[in-house]
Parts: structure tokens; sequence; C-alpha cells
């Protein structure tokens, strides 16, 4: 009986003849798989933006001390003595009172 029912050409235009049994739980599967895969994507682009954004904080922190670091030294040197040179006897004197002692000594010569 099989045999007469595998031969009918009828039976090949069925509707479901041939389907799979396990396509609904294979479509479900193949679903549920595809929305953990595109969940996974976004989260791993997310998070990474998250830790890229956070690096780029820590190094601007790091260059903002960095930086107020050398414009304290550049301030200091600005506005106090130090040493240049010991051994010849040179001292950085502060910015205005060395252009104080320049027009002092020299006067103004434009005029």
């Amino acid at each position: 009986m099989s045999d007469a029912h595998n031969q009918d050409p009828d039976f090949e235009q069925l509707e479901g003849a041939g389907d799979d049994p396990s396509a609904i739980p294979t479509w479900y599967g193949g679903i549920v798989f595809t929305i953990l895969f595109v969940v996974s994507a976004y989260l791993l682009v997310f998070l990474t933006g998250i830790e890229e954004e956070a690096v780029l904080e820590d190094r601007l922190r790091y260059k903002s001390r960095e930086l107020e670091e050398v414009q304290g030294i550049q301030n200091s040197q600005l506005s106090s003595y130090t040493w240049t040179d010991r051994d010849n006897n040179r001292v950085s004197i502060p910015l205005e009172q060395g252009k104080n002692e320049v027009l002092r000594r020299y006067g103004k010569q434009g005029n």
C-alpha cells in the first residue's frame, strides 16, 4: 500500500507532503538564535562604546593633571626667583621685575 501511495502523482502535490516534521521547532530555534545574536551584537557594540568612553575620560583626566603640573612650573618660573646656572651665578627673576629692571637700566630708547 505504501508503494502505491508513493507512485501516485497527486501525492507529490499535496500541501505539506514532504515537509520535515521538525520544521516548526527548527524555525522557532532559528528565530530565537537570530534574536539572541542581534541582542548580543548590540550589547557588544554598546559596551565597547562605554569602555572607549571610560578610557578617553581617563586619558583626559591624566592629561589635565599633567597640564596643571606644567602650567604650575611655568607660573613659578615667571613669578619667582630660580637658579638658571649656579656655576656662573645666573638667576632667573620674575618677568615683570625683569622688564622693570631693563627699563630702569637702559631707559626708554625708542623716544
